[in-house]
């Protein structure tokens, strides 16, 4: 053998007898791996969360037999390889000999889903948790009746109240036919409530309504104003039934065969109520309805949490069957919530983080802004006549401002809302003894006067009218 071909051999051996070796050196790096003692919580980088940037992050860590003494990032997107690089120099070891490791920072955003009967009988939803709602009460039912000149109407409200940064007030209106309306402009403060709702009058037209009210135990009673500028008085009583999606009748059983995928021909998408996501509100809805062998002709609540039952009944009144026979069915509507979690090194070299991906949040630009204007306010009750002056504005579509004393001390409204020439407050002005006096103003603007009616804290009705000074006027003082 020549030494030319004696120096091939010897090479090929040498590569030969390597790959080995390195293969090796490689599992051992994240099989033999020290054993973490102490480690910061893994944290989802917000940035990369907002922009919904996931993968893994590849490092090569040096350590000292106590601690880490270098990091290099091997791969991964600069954003998660900075939050991996600092979260694994908060890493520290139980005693061993120093050397170098490979770990992989598995970074992953989490999908929401629906499963549409995937299996018989069940729909689940799956959402991302916002928070923001501490505390809520469930939903109640008041018998209401709205009087005025043109006559009364009765209605249905379903109220509930709930906490975030304030105490809030939400609900819905139940027209004739059953059609929920959502109330609007809502706001509570102490025993004093307001909201704008729609109402049908005797004749079938719906009519919109601003209505403000003082609750008492198990009864309501305050004054209104509708968008022509008409104005009356309303009561409304807590109905001792419970809302639909608190029943728990049980009794008999379904019939007929659970109902499959294959069985619907059409059906909305099934969400996850946006109240039940902010207050942390999850599990199950079970309904049983009853069919005409086309859509579903009755739902009955067996039991689940009033949101989210009433979401999902929402959702099934627009099944539509295919090859479907007339029958009675139970349908459970599961609910659950993504939860942002940290796996660490529960495989070798290995940390996993799921994060929740964020709602995205769009301003609002190019509202109107109408500058300052000063009003004259007269408002009349049974207590006696009052006077006040207001600064009113009209900021993001809403109005703001203040009341202005004889002295020319400000007072800020509160709980604003507008919708068009219709608009409300709270205000402190001076009462007919001089004491200052909490109130709920409703008003319809007309060019340069305002109409209406208030209610004040203690329950007096009354109406007030407003009008504009001229720009070159001063308030009184």
């Amino acid at each position: 053998m020549t030494s030319r071909a004696r120096l091939r051999l010897i090479l090929l051996l040498l590569a030969i007898s390597a790959v080995p070796w390195v293969a090796l050196r490689g599992q051992q790096s994240a099989t033999n791996l020290p054993q973490v003692t102490e480690h910061a919580t893994v944290g989802y980088p917000p940035l990369a969360r907002q922009a919904r940037i996931q993968g893994n992050v590849r490092l090569q860590v040096t350590t000292d037999g106590h601690v880490v003494t270098g990091v290099v990032v091997e791969e991964g997107h600069p954003l998660l390889a900075q939050a991996a690089t600092q979260n694994i120099s908060t890493w520290k070891f139980e005693d061993h000999v120093p050397g170098t490791f490979e770990v992989t920072f598995n970074f992953r955003i989490l999908s929401d889903t629906v499963k549409f009967l995937e299996q018989p009988g069940i729909v689940d939803v799956v959402e991302s948790p916002e928070g923001g709602i501490s505390t809520y009460t469930l939903p109640e039912r008041w018998n209401a009746q709205v009087r005025n000149s043109q006559g009364t109407i009765d209605t249905q409200l379903t109220l509930w109240t709930y906490k975030t940064f304030e105490s809030e007030i939400d609900g819905y209106v139940t027209g004739p036919q059953g059609r929920e309306r959502p109330i609007r402009n809502s706001h509570i403060r102490g025993n004093m409530l307001g909201f704008d709702a729609e109402l049908e009058d005797k004749y079938g037209q719906r009519l919109k309504f601003s209505m403000i009210g003082r609750m008492t135990g198990d009864k309501i009673n305050g004054v209104f104003l509708n968008y022509w500028g008409a104005g009356g008085t309303w009561t409304a009583t807590r109905a001792p039934k419970p809302v639909p999606g608190t029943n728990t009748e049980q009794s008999g059983n379904a019939q007929g065969m659970p109902i499959t995928s294959p069985d619907i021909a059409y059906h909305d998408p099934a969400e996850y109520p946006r109240f039940a996501i902010d207050a942390g509100i999850e599990g199950e809805a079970r309904l049983r309805a009853k069919s005409d062998g086309h859509r579903v002709a009755d739902i009955s609540t067996l039991s689940g949490n009033p949101f989210l039952a009433r979401a999902a009944a929402s959702n099934l009144m627009t099944w539509r069957f295919a090859n479907h026979m007339a029958q009675t069915f139970d349908v459970t509507y599961s609910y659950r919530l993504l939860a942002s979690e940290e796996r660490f090194l529960k495989q070798p070299g290995l940390v996993e983080i799921d994060g929740v991906a964020p709602l995205i949040n769009i301003d609002n630009f190019g509202y109107p802004y109408d500058p300052p204007s000063l009003w004259n306010a007269q408002l009349k009750c049974p207590r006696g006549d009052m006077s006040a002056v207001l600064s009113l504005a009209t900021s993001y579509d809403m109005p703001d401002g203040f009341v202005l004393d004889p002295s020319g001390k400000k007072d800020e409204i509160s709980e604003a809302h507008q919708d068009g020439d219709m608009l409300g407050f709270d205000a402190t002005v001076h009462g007919p003894d001089g004491a200052p006096l909490s109130v709920s103003l409703l008003g319809k603007k007309r060019k340069n006067k305002i109409t209406g009616v208030f209610l004040d804290y203690s329950g007096t009705a009354g109406t007030w009218t407003a009008v504009r000074q001229l720009s070159h006027a001063k308030p009184a003082r």
